[in-house]
């Protein structure tokens, strides 16, 4: 009901598990997970935690150090950056550990026909030429979103999130979907409308100048342990404005009467 793993759920790490992959922020729910908690039962079973960091970077203030993670993995696309690019941060005992999984130009020491010596980390896991053009805009990126501050940016994501959903919660046979706590979901609101597919949903909302994301996005076990293989989603960020949220619940409202629905 709330999109939180029950702390029961942390019993299924066991001495035999060997990695636990999870996500700091859902995309879908935009649930805030007890990384530091997780990683360290984890740890405490002798595993390597992943963390998927693309979408809570963007929202709130992330220390991997505090939060010991093995690894962490953001998206530059999420950050205003450009696509196609990304980070992973990793311990630097299991990266020099760890052999390279592609290779290439750039990622070697030393080569012969027979053996080879990698490179220092983080050259033996860069194969080839590397993207310049989008590392230079993700690191602008990033230092765009820190002048900005993602605190300031935090609190403006739960505002608007609070005012959406309290909107939505107003709106006949609209369905919030996860916590409708809008100071815990990182800006991200997902909900359905009777009657009215997803897909529908995001393209008559185009047709008002608005953009949402819409489908399973990338989550089809955790929709269908919902019982909603597709859901629409209001990614709000520090460039939305009251004004919009105002517009977007005036659209919403009018989607089971442009579906031909009569109520």
């Amino acid at each position: 009901e709330s999109g939180e793993i029950p702390e029961s759920e942390f019993a299924k790490i066991t001495p035999k598990t060997k990695i636990v992959a999870v996500t700091q922020v859902s995309n879908v729910l935009g649930t805030t997970n007890p990384i530091k908690k997780i990683a360290e039962i984890a740890h405490k079973n002798g595993a390597v935690i992943v963390v998927d960091g693309a979408q809570s970077s963007p929202h709130i203030k992330v220390d991997v150090q505090a939060l010991d993670a093995d690894f962490f993995a953001m998206s530059s696309h999420k950050l205003c950056g450009p696509m196609g690019i990304g980070a992973l941060y990793g311990k630097i005992n299991l990266l020099e550990n760890m052999p390279p999984f592609l290779r290439g130009g750039e990622m070697i020491e030393y080569v012969t026909e027979t053996e080879a010596t990698w490179a220092e980390v983080p050259h033996k896991f860069e194969a080839g030429t590397v993207s310049a053009g989008d590392a230079a805009g993700f690191a602008a990126a990033v230092k765009y979103i820190q002048s900005v501050g993602i605190e300031n940016i935090s609190k403006h994501d739960n505002l608007l999130a609070v005012k959406l959903i309290e909107g939505l919660k107003k709106i006949p046979h609209v369905s919030i979907v996860g916590n409708k706590d809008g100071n815990k979901r990182c800006g991200i609101v997902t909900f359905t409308v009777d009657g009215v597919h997803p897909h529908d949903i995001a393209t008559l909302l185009s047709d008002e100048k608005i953009a949402i994301r819409a489908g399973h996005h990338c989550a089809q076990p955790l929709g269908a342990y919902l019982g909603v293989p597709a859901t629409a989603r209001a990614s709000l960020y520090f460039y939305n404005t009251e004004e919009e949220i105002d517009f977007f619940l005036s659209k919403v409202a009018k989607l089971r009467e442009w579906s031909g629905y009569k109520d």
